[in-house]
């Protein structure tokens, strides 16, 4: 909560403004209060907004489907005027925290309190459904704990069951490991959907963790379809199986939130009102007041309110959303610039290519922001370019004249010097990897049929140079080297292609001994002279790369089910990992194991368990720890556990190494493992490091730091 800065409104609609609670890509959100007396939080669009068509639909959606939604564990809407030259709307102001944060700060709630929370979001699911609005983005951060009782916040994807303004077949909207299956691979998604994300929001309750663990979307997305949940810290069996039943793959199988109710009525020792039902520090948190801000005096800063700390940080109810108010004045404590994007919201990256640093700002925007890695200046802004979403990433090259990226289905070329858009190349040529793949001048990409199983085009002028037939459909991203390029198909062929003509300089027929073809899920890896191919039956096969010929095979460390393996070549080492929490060093020419590490398994992520290695020490991140392993006999050499990190890789800078966490940059010593240094900071993601600077964002802002500790 802050002042009112000079350029705020004092009155917005007939609503007293009395102070900032935040800000954000849509709009500003006020303290305010009622000619009655009563306090609601005020939320007014940003100006460069209001005169958006499209976004003036969307926030009129959001707007109705709040208005739709009524009941005891829901936030009202009091007052709205959509159409405006200022759009605006009023809620409900409730102090609270997120279940996200409670659980952040204070550990998962006892089983009691999972049950009486689970009958309160059941009830409020009930209350929505009967309204026709399926919420569609149920999680952690969109529960509310209030002093009045838990609250269903946010229902900014939320769409009418009956309509579907917001969705289209193969978009997939929500929260990864918290969606549904059937949300996951873009189909249609019902009342069913938000039941099984109430299963995993109990589970993130009862076990500090999601039922999918944690890693990168695309992972978590795999597990979601394709694997169990993880309910390991559910220890009430009844609870367990009613989590369980909302976890069903099959929509027609969960229970409806009236049966959920049922279950949990008997389990549950309070009402689900008021504070009673949770934990007694927990309560306290909660219904401790928080005073209005003063003034602010000169040669003081803003006061920082966190969980545990000075007081409870108000949250502000938006149309069902929160925001839950963190000071972010004094972030970074130092470094060497902040850049602040105009919309307020900072969606992506940061990734350094060609000298640059690229992120992506403002989610309906969508504008790639090229910055100097230096100063932290912008030097051009580009529209158009797709910010990752559930199951994505960023994804930018840049080369001497040419930026490639991706744009709405589409993949984008950018005048590397102005930011200017050159072409653009659709996605109905496109498969579902969206990495761009660049080599000899060109921009390769698989095609959505065989007769065009893989494409080229004129990296400069967006051009189509030539189309080769792969016979097979395409699952997996080429890869390029020199004057060719490779591409695996779905029933494990594997085509060397002269990247000049689209003619084939040979074609190698997977061996998978077994009844069914082996797929090539991912794409290949380049390293050399050889040709590393892992396939979805997990099976690793060494080619080389100048003439096809096989020269070795293995069977990866997962045999059967469960997410493909990853492999990583540095140096003469190949690394390959599983989802099960294997890590095997291999002879990258020869394919003989050197030496074999388990580590606990619950992150199910295959990639962010590769090491990142600097000199003869292997480092690598699992489970809350990183680990640090000797190159030559895999031997551990020490370990720091207890990180909260976000399951990205390291980043290595001379001497140390660097995790971002949810509430920190930790840096450690590479030799001894001791923690130099811990940079606050809340939910950072993209860490990267590039000589003795560590770049990295949040929501709001990216930062760059001398690495120095």
């Amino acid at each position: 909560m802050e002042p009112l800065r000079p350029a705020d409104p004092r009155t917005v609609g007939g609503y007293q403004v009395l102070a900032r609670l935040g800000s954000g890509g849509m709009g500003t959100v006020f303290l305010g209060r009622s000619a009655g007396g009563r306090t609601v939080a005020v939320k007014v669009v940003h100006a460069a907004l209001a005169g958006d068509p499209e976004f003036r639909a969307r926030f009129a959606r959001e707007v109705a489907a709040a208005r739709a939604v009524s009941g005891a564990f829901t936030a009202p809407v009091i007052d709205a005027d959509p159409i405006g030259p200022t759009p605006w709307l009023v809620t409900a102001y409730l102090p609270g925290y997120s279940l996200q944060r409670v659980v952040e700060g204070s550990g998962p709630l006892p089983a009691w309190s999972v049950a009486t929370l689970g009958a309160g979001l059941a009830e409020a699911l009930a209350g929505i459904h009967k309204a026709g609005v399926v919420h569609r983005d149920l999680k952690p951060s969109n529960v509310l704990l209030t002093p009045e009782g838990p609250r269903v916040i946010d229902f900014g994807v939320a769409r009418a069951a009956e309509a579907s303004a917001v969705t289209r077949t193969g978009a997939t909207i929500g929260s990864p490991g918290y969606l549904s299956p059937e949300q996951a691979t873009g189909a249609e998604s019902g009342p069913a959907g938000d039941v099984f994300s109430l299963g995993a929001v109990l589970t993130y309750a009862a076990t500090g963790h999601g039922p999918f663990g944690f890693g990168a979307p695309h992972d978590l997305l795999y597990r979601v379809v394709h694997q169990p949940p993880w309910l390991e810290g559910v220890t009430e069996p009844e609870l367990g199986a009613l989590i369980t039943a909302c976890l069903e793959k099959d929509p027609e199988r969960r229970p409806t939130p009236e049966d959920v109710l049922k279950r949990l009525a008997t389990a549950s020792p309070a009402p689900p009102y008021g504070v009673g039902w949770l934990p007694p520090t927990v309560a306290a948190e909660i219904t401790r007041p928080v005073p209005l801000p003063s003034p602010p005096r000169p040669g003081l800063g803003r006061r920082t309110l966190i969980f545990g700390g000075a007081g409870l940080a108000g949250a502000a109810v938006l149309a069902g959303g929160a925001a839950v108010l963190i000071d972010r004045a004094n972030r970074p404590p130092e470094g060497t610039w902040t850049y602040k994007p105009p919309s307020g919201e900072a969606t992506s990256g940061p990734v350094m290519a060609g000298g640059m640093l690229f992120v992506t700002e403002d989610i309906d925007g969508k504008n790639l922001v090229a910055l100097d890695p230096k100063t932290g200046k912008p030097r051009w802004t580009a529209r158009g370019v797709q910010p990752p979403t559930a199951g994505q990433e960023l994804y930018v090259i840049a080369g001497s004249r040419v930026v490639y990226t991706n744009g709405p289905n589409s993949f984008q070329g950018i005048d590397r010097s102005n930011g200017s858009q050159l072409w653009y190349v659709m996605a109905e040529l496109i498969t579902m990897d969206p990495e761009p793949v660049v080599g000899g001048g060109l921009l390769f990409a698989g095609g959505r049929d065989s007769e065009e199983g893989l494409v080229a085009y004129d990296g400069v002028t967006g051009q189509r140079r030539w189309a080769f037939n792969t016979g097979e459909s395409v699952n997996a991203n080429p890869v390029a080297g020199g004057t060719t390029v490779y591409i695996g198909t779905s029933r494990g062929i594997v085509f060397a292609i002269e990247t000049a003509t689209g003619r084939a300089r040979w074609r190698h027929t997977l061996d998978a001994s077994g009844p069914l073809p082996p797929q090539v899920e991912s794409a290949p890896i380049l390293s050399g002279g050889i040709l590393y191919v892992v396939t979805g039956g997990n099976l690793l096969f060494a080619l080389d790369a100048a003439t096809g010929e096989q020269k070795w095979k293995m069977t990866t460390l997962t045999t059967s089910g469960g997410a493909p393996s990853a492999v990583s070549v540095v140096g003469d080492v190949l690394y390959l990992a599983d989802a099960r929490g294997g890590l095997a060093a291999l002879g990258a020419r020869d394919g003989k194991l050197r030496w074999q590490h388990h580590f606990s398994g619950k992150s199910f992520s295959a990639p962010a368990l590769l090491p990142v290695v600097s000199g003869n020490t292997a480092f690598c991140f699992d489970n809350d720890t990183l680990f640090a392993l000797d190159t030559a006999t895999g031997a551990e050499r020490w370990h720091e556990g207890g990180l909260n990190a976000t399951y990205e890789r390291p980043a290595i800078t001379p001497g140390a190494v660097h995790l971002a966490s949810l509430s920190a940059i930790v840096s450690l010593d590479q030799v001894t493992g001791k923690v130099l240094r811990r940079r606050p900071t809340e939910m950072s993601e993209g860490l990267v490091a590039y000589g003795d600077v560590l770049y990295w964002r949040d929501s709001e802002a990216v930062y760059a730091a001398k690495a120095k500790t």
